[in-house]
């Protein structure tokens, strides 16, 4: 051998031929081996074929578990996989995406508590006229009236005065011989007089069925016309009868009636009873 470094693989090779020389020198032994040298050397690593030596001439060790005569085995199975890693950190948020579409519409909702009322608004244009109702049927309608006056002097105390001067009696309620009002619808009346007085004092009543209600008195004056006036509101029952009639002796009948003075005597219904 020369004095320059070997490398590694040569040193395994020339070992590798004394061997097989020393051991099988014949021809075919010899091509065997060889073979087997060639795969060995393009198995094994080159890793020392740059690495200087740190003296010259001096002979390096073979890798260590390197043996002689060595084969390559079958490949292991693969490793079992390793633990998962830690969660990596959060990324950026990304960019909004585009609006979904309408969902479903929900069930209706229970009904809210009822607003506070607002202010009342300004008044609306007239509306347009509607049509003319139907005709209804007509409501009856209770009469009970009279105005009547006095003709002639009162001469009779303490009897109904008869006032035969009519001025309105369509219902004729009012009866001009006895001088006295029937009641034919039960309801509210109102009654008044008007008493022109002369030559005497006079008082006359309003009586309800034999019974004075008002009185009115007059002191007459000499030489002068009077007046007196009384009215009243009574409920008269069907039947009842109202009048008029001087109250006391004869020296009270002081009425007085011609044709530029009257006395009058008036009455009627302001409503009937509904039931």
């Amino acid at each position: 051998m020369s004095s320059r470094l070997l490398r590694p693989s040569h040193l395994l090779l020339s070992s590798i031929l004394t061997a097989v020389c020393g051991s099988d020198p014949t021809p075919g032994g010899l091509r065997m081996l060889l073979l087997q040298a060639v795969l060995l050397l393009l198995v094994l690593p080159s890793r020392g074929q740059d690495t200087p030596t740190k003296e010259p001439g001096v002979q390096l060790p073979l890798p260590k578990g390197v043996c002689t005569g060595w084969v390559a085995g079958i490949p292991g199975h693969p490793g079992h996989n390793g633990t998962p890693g830690r969660d990596g950190r959060d990324g950026t948020p990304g960019e909004k995406g585009e609006k979904g579409d309408a969902g479903l519409v929900g069930p209706k909702g229970d009904t809210g508590e009822t607003g506070v009322t607002g202010v009342e608004g300004p008044r609306g244009f007239p509306g347009v006229q509607g049509r003319k109702g139907e005709p209804g049927e007509s409501a009856y309608v209770y009469r009970s009236a009279f105005s009547v006056g006095l003709e002639t002097q009162v001469t009779v105390p303490n009897v109904p005065i008869r006032f035969t001067k009519i001025f309105y009696n369509q219902q004729n309620h009012y009866d001009d011989t006895t001088g006295k009002f029937h009641c034919n619808i039960p309801g509210l009346y109102y009654f008044s007089y008007h008493i022109t007085v002369y030559p005497k004092d006079m008082k006359v009543s309003l009586y309800k069925k034999d019974k004075a209600v008002l009185f009115t008195f007059d002191k007459y004056q000499d030489q002068d016309l009077d007046q007196a006036s009384g009215s009243v509101l009574l409920h008269l029952e069907m039947g009842d009868q109202v009048w008029l009639q001087v109250y006391g002796e004869g020296e009270n009948n002081g009425l007085y009636a011609d044709n530029v003075n009257d006395s009058t005597f008036t009455g009627f219904l302001l409503y009937h009873d509904t039931n």
